[in-house]
């Protein structure tokens, strides 16, 4: 029988004369393979433009691996060890695995084959040389990268506003007029990223790859490039591992390559600081923000019923010097009401906002209700638990353990009367079939009523926990401020047109449904609401 014989390939860039490394090699293989009248050609496995410090991304060899592990191959070939893997502990790995699976790996220029007795020892010595190399590999290419990037070199890809050609960029006038525009919105006009992003998307203007949408992200992003005034900072990402070729943002770990009036600016310099000084003023240091994250009690919490998205807040300072709040849905915020976009996509939502000061009236008299007839409410949820406990104590098990006995009395009895010579063996074995047959099904009525015990007993301890939950209801309320008070007891809201919300608290095992109606202005309200069935 013919040993089944594949060759894995692979060259780390696609340049022209690697990629005519990579032909004149499956050529080699091949002809090599089929020259072999004891072996069997299956494939050739070759990887093209991927580096060999990982094994997950390389697609041909992890097809390799599938074949071997479906018994498809029994012998591997390959040139040298650092095109199989340039990471000691992926050769390893792999080769073990492979020759569990009676798969052998030759290495054809190191002279290795992992069937040989001291296959793995040399193995290991290789593939720590190999993997030595790539990390001397590596520090040459940074090396290099770095050395081009102080001459002014751009790495990286093209930005809205300049076009990216051999490591030079040129200003795309069409862009650099709606970059210009964006930064005097912002500056200029006071505009927030919000709005800004709304603006461009209404106007039909396309951000630079036609598919992403205009964003507050996108927007702050720009304002903060240090390209649009003419000046380049590199290796504001580092790949600190290379064996893993992960990124990660450079935070400090590195030297930021930063050339000052390196390329055409589209801005002026004034425009640039007056931007960067707005920035600073606009946002909120870690300590602020650490503030307003934790200022209000439904950040996060409340959710749109008719397109599933988050609200989130919108403040304004009022002429008498209050401050207005209210929670919106923000993918009205980002596209107004419902439309259908230029890509025939719908998009905005017609829900309603919410006053910050209405939500907290609702919620607080909801709670007030709640803690006013929690007897009644308790009375019901203990009522319940007591039919869960007594459906608990019906479904019982007793009797189906005792048929499982009998059934095992009769089989002894089978037994004894075959060896008394009273039934053959045969007739014992069918009716022993019998009864185990019975048995299994008996134990499956048993595990069927244990699972509605449990599924009962299991309900019966949550209600039990929004009892205990309701009991201290009052405690929570009495002298702790509101804010607080909604924080503990409120999961979430999920608010709907027509002035209707769900109310979800963490002690009612159910939400609360509710139509309102508020009126006032500058702060004070009134609040009015019913319940709804559920």
């Amino acid at each position: 029988m013919k040993v089944k014989v594949g060759a894995y390939c692979r060259v780390s860039t696609e340049k022209d004369d690697q990629v005519n490394s990579l032909q004149s090699q499956k050529k080699y293989f091949e002809e090599y393979i089929r020259n072999n009248p004891d072996w069997e050609f299956v494939d050739i496995y070759a990887d093209e433009g991927i580096s060999g410090t990982q094994a997950e991304n390389r697609m041909e060899f992890q097809r390799m691996i599938s074949d071997a592990k479906n018994k498809r191959l029994d012998l591997i070939l390959t040139k040298e060890i650092s095109r199989f893997a340039r990471n000691t502990k992926i050769s390893i790995d792999y080769t073990r695995m492979l020759k569990e699976l009676g798969v052998g790996v030759i290495f054809i220029n190191d002279n290795i084959n992992t069937l040989d007795g001291d296959g793995e020892l040399r193995l290991t010595i290789m593939s720590a040389i190999a993997q030595d190399e790539s990390r001397k590999t590596s520090e040459r290419v940074k090396w290099g990268q770095k050395r081009r990037m102080e001459q002014g070199v751009v790495f990286g890809r093209e930005l809205f506003g300049y076009n990216l050609y051999k490591g030079a960029l040129t200003v795309n006038e069409e862009e650099a007029e709606i970059v210009r525009l964006i930064f005097h919105k912002y500056t200029i006009e006071g505009k927030g990223t919000h709005v800004i992003a709304r603006e461009l998307y209404e106007d039909n203007i396309q951000t630079k790859s036609y598919k992403n949408r205009w964003s507050n992200t996108v927007i702050l992003r720009l304002l903060k490039n240090e390209k649009y005034v003419g000046d380049l900072a590199q290796k504001k990402t580092i790949t600190p591992n290379y064996l893993n070729h992960k990124k990660k943002y450079n935070r400090g770990e590195e030297e930021i390559v930063y050339i000052k009036n390196h390329h055409t600016p589209i801005i002026s310099r004034e425009l640039w600081d007056e931007t960067q000084e707005q920035l600073s003023q606009r946002s909120a240091s870690k300590e602020q923000k650490s503030k307003y994250s934790n200022k209000y009690w439904c950040s996060g919490k409340l959710l749109c019923g008719e397109c599933g998205s988050k609200f989130v807040g919108r403040s304004k300072k009022l002429k008498n010097g209050e401050v207005y709040k209210a929670w919106r849905c923000s993918h009205a915020r980002s596209y107004g009401s419902i439309k259908i976009d230029v890509n025939g996509n719908q998009v905005g939502c017609n829900n309603k906002s919410i006053n910050h000061i209405v939500l907290g009236k609702i919620v607080k008299s909801v709670l007030y209700s709640i803690n006013s007839n929690k007897e009644k409410i308790i009375s019901e949820l203990v009522s319940e638990i007591r039919k869960l406990n007594k459906l608990t104590d019906i479904k019982s098990t007793d009797s189906f353990t005792r048929k499982i006995e009998d059934l095992n009395r009769k089989k002894q009895e089978v037994i004894n009367l075959m060896l008394e010579g009273s039934i053959s063996k045969d007739d014992m074995v069918l009716m022993n079939k019998r009864y185990d047959f019975e048995m299994n099904k008996v134990k499956t009525d048993i595990k069927h009523i244990e699972d509605i015990n449990l599924i009962n007993s299991g309900n019966a301890d949550k209600l039990q926990i929004y009892i205990d939950r309701i009991n201290s209801l009052v405690n929570q309320i009495e002298g702790k401020d509101s804010e607080e008070v909604f924080k503990l007891t409120v999961k979430k809201v999920t608010l709907f047109k027509n002035n209707l919300l769900e109310l979800y608290l963490t002690c009612m095992p159910e939400p609360i449904k509710l139509k309102y109606r508020s009126k006032g202005k500058n702060g004070n309200y009134s609040v009015e609401y019913s319940f709804m069935d559920n």
